[in-house]
């Protein structure tokens, strides 16, 4: 609404936190404009541990700002008047030290230039060890709906809860989860998460070729074929196929030994061709993608028995609250695995039956 500052509210809501959650929400506040001021506010809080204090630090010190940097050096002065006192104490708080969902590392980094006389104290270099926090959305379980005080957190997150926890969740976990993913949430269209995942060193390639397979590549090209002026749609048009195209045929996927020739349809795409004679393939998509050798079955993987996917899953929905609520319900999803799709499904006939 016009004139409303989100501050107060979402320095109210972080009181009711603590230091754990405080960690996980300011982790994915923006670090310039209003938020500024609940980072500084959290940093100044008495149970502020060392590893969010340089956290705040490094995030205010390493990423561009959208506007000067004076703005953020108060904070950071703050901090270090803060750490040279001892006020923080030892670090309890787990921290990899790099930034959510763009994962640049960010301690020891290079300043914004205009805080390049800024001296880091030794402590604020880690490392940061200690307990892990949970996903900054389940610090808002136990406030009801009609509360709504995450609502105060629209206008200052960097990156939202649901993008951030899906993330943080992927990373490190083996090919045969990054396989498993893409199916799992198709339902919620999120397309955002499936060009992260497209952008990590780590993305198997197997789960590049299933994504492409399923993004409908052959009426993509039918339609760019036939000079229709509709080629885009969402999760099923260039918006993945362009990316996963592009890096194969450059920089190439993380290699796996993963299958993914289920999914391919070399014939049905060449037929395609064949309807258009004279006109080459609008998609030049690499032998090795149009026919994969096939590979390793992969596991068969339940990952909503895991809650904090589950949580993930149902984002976009109503989560029942507390958290005492939620548990119960995801406890209760735990029925049988359905049948696996056939081969030669796409994305689209899955969100049929969804």
């Amino acid at each position: 609404m016009n004139g409303y500052d989100p501050v107060p509210d979402a320095i109210a809501a972080l009181q009711t936190k603590t230091a754990l959650q405080r960690h996980a929400i300011a982790r994915l506040l923006q670090p310039h404009g209003p938020s500024l001021e609940v980072l500084r506010w959290v940093a100044g809080q008495p149970d502020c541990d060392l590893a969010t204090a340089a956290m705040i630090f490094w995030r205010l010190f390493c990423l561009p700002p959208i506007h000067g940097a004076q703005d953020r050096l108060t904070t950071l002065e703050f901090i270090i008047k803060r750490v040279r006192a001892n006020e923080y104490g030892q670090a309890a708080i787990s921290w990899d030290g790099m930034e959510v969902w763009d994962r640049m590392l960010l301690v020891g980094g290079p300043p914004i230039p205009s805080l390049k006389a800024l001296e880091a104290p030794r402590e604020l270099f880690g490392p940061f060890e200690g307990a892990v926090p949970e996903p900054a959305s389940h610090a808002f379980f136990d406030v009801p709906y009609a509360k709504a005080e995450d609502d105060a957190f629209d206008s200052l997150w960097r990156v939202t809860p649901a993008l951030a926890a899906s993330a943080d969740w992927l990373v490190d976990k083996p090919a045969e989860v990054w396989m498993a993913t893409p199916l799992e949430l198709a339902g919620g269209h999120p397309t955002e998460l499936y060009l992260w995942m497209l952008r990590q060193p780590e993305c198997p390639a197997p789960v590049a070729g299933q994504m492409f397979w399923l993004c409908d590549p052959i009426g993509y090209a039918k339609r760019l074929l036939a000079g229709s002026s509709e080629t885009r749609g969402g999760v099923f048009g260039f918006d993945l196929l362009g990316p996963i195209l592009d890096r194969w045929r450059t920089t190439g996927f993380a290699p796996s030994d993963l299958d993914f020739s289920g999914v391919a349809c070399p014939a049905e795409y060449r037929a395609l061709l064949n309807e258009f004679p004279g006109k080459p393939d609008p998609l030049h998509i690499p032998a090795n993608l149009l026919d994969p050798v096939p590979g390793k079955t992969p596991v068969a993987l339940r990952l909503t028995e895991d809650f904090d996917f589950w949580c993930i899953k149902h984002s976009s929905g109503q989560i029942p609250r507390p958290r005492s609520a939620a548990v119960q319900e995801w406890q209760r999803s735990l029925t049988p695995r359905a049948p696996e799709p056939p081969r030669g499904w796409k994305w689209r006939d899955l969100l049929r039956l969804n």
